[in-house]
Formats: C-alpha cells, structure tokens, sequence
C-alpha cells in the first residue's frame, strides 16, 4: 500500500464521554439563544437543533463563512431570532469548546503516524462543518507535520461517504484507489467512503461498538502498522 486516509474524530483523535460533551456543547449554544431572548427550555431545544444539525445546509443559507456557522444561522432564524453574526460566532465557539474539552489524543497516534509516514503518504479526510477549528486543533496537537494532505467536507461541501471527498485525497498524494488504505471509526462515512471510492476499509473500533463488523480492524492506531504489514505479507505470490 502507498497511501493511507485517516479520519479525523474517533480515529486520530479519540472521543471522551460523547454524552456529556455533547450536552456541555449544545448548553453552550442555548445560552447565546437564551441572550438573544429564547424561551425556549433546554429540553425542548435539544431535538429541535439535532435536527436542524443533521439537516443539510441549502445554497441560499450558505453565505455565514462556514457550513456549521450557516447551519447555525438558518436555526436562529427559524427560532425567530435575529441573525447576529457576533452572537452566530459566540454559539458556534461556545459548541466547540463544549466538545473540544471531550477530545484526547492517544499517546500512541503521533509515534505510529510517524513510522508510519516513512513507508506511506497519510491524507487526512474529515467529515467536519467548520475547518477553522479542525485545522487548529491539528496544529495545536501536533498533527499537521504528521500528514502529507488535509482534506476537510467544510471546505469542499462534500461528505464522507461521497467517494468524491476520498478522490479528492487520493489526488493529492498522488495515490490510486486500490494502493490506498481508509482508516475510520465509522461504518457509513469511513467504511463506506472507502469501499465506494475503491479503497480498502480498516474500522478503528476503541470501544468495540461493532463486534460483528468482519472486515480488517484495529482497536488503537498503535496495531496499524502489524495489520499493514499483515496485508503486504498477503499480496506477495
């Protein structure tokens, strides 16, 4: 294999306690609704911005810089809000900071992608409504030097499991689909980006919420490189 595609969250970078994170970063944005004169209560909040979250993000709202800052524009105005860019960009970083302190890096990831890098080119490829952040986290935990290219969804409006965005790594470091390996946490957008693309799909699954996935895993990105090794030993006559 030549390349190998990492996702970003779940697989470089490993998730902490998912719920509360998500709780902390969504009660950072009801706060900025609350300011702007919401009544509406947490609870009812909730399901109303997950939808809208989950909702992709039509031209004609796309004009607030990024894809997450659209999207939280759009919920804004259909709260009956004013659309305020101050208060648009203080809910979006209240979000991020919400789950940014959920992150972690395993002490494993930067020394595998390391060795890693002097046998293979690494591209990132990130399903992530905002870049801005996902680049500096990048930067801020020392991963940028690691990576050979950055691809972002925010940057490109499209999603994983488009095989478009996986082309669009492939491309950039000058690699075919079938010399490239696609490691993700997810079935749908990594597995299934991958194997849609052309590429071959290994599940990092730290916690074990897929047992019966059958198909090449690892469960830290420190068995990546014996699992690399495994598939080379395989492809010799």
């Amino acid at each position: 294999m030549d390349a190998i595609l990492l996702d970003l969250f779940g697989t470089v970078v490993a998730y902490g306690d998912v719920v509360q994170g998500t709780r902390v970063a969504w009660e950072g944005i009801h706060t900025v609704l609350q300011e702007l004169g919401s009544e509406l209560a947490y609870d009812a909040f909730v399901p109303l911005w997950e939808e809208a979250f989950n909702t992709p993000l039509a031209p004609a709202d796309d004009r607030h810089g990024t894809v997450f800052m659209g999207k939280m524009a759009r919920f804004m105005r259909d709260c009956g809000l004013p659309i305020e860019p101050d208060a648009t960009q203080q809910a979006v970083d209240n979000c991020l900071a919400g789950w940014d302190a959920f992150l972690d890096l395993p002490v494993d990831v930067i020394p595998t992608l390391c060795a890693l890098r002097r046998e293979h080119r690494l591209a990132l490829v990130s399903n992530f409504d905002h870049p801005p952040y996902a680049r500096e986290l990048l930067d801020r935990l020392g991963l940028t030097p690691c990576l050979d290219a950055i691809v972002i969804s925010g940057e490109l409006r499209i999603d994983k499991p488009d095989p478009r965005i996986v082309q669009h790594a492939l491309t950039a470091v000058e690699c075919s689909a079938e010399r490239a390996v696609f490691v993700g946490d997810s079935l749908d957008a990594d597995i299934g980006g991958a194997l849609a693309a052309g590429c071959l799909p290994v599940l990092i699954d730290r916690r074990g919420r897929h047992p019966d996935y059958t198909g090449h895993r690892i469960e830290h990105m420190g068995q990546l490189p014996a699992l690399l090794a495994q598939l080379a030993d395989e492809d010799r006559p």
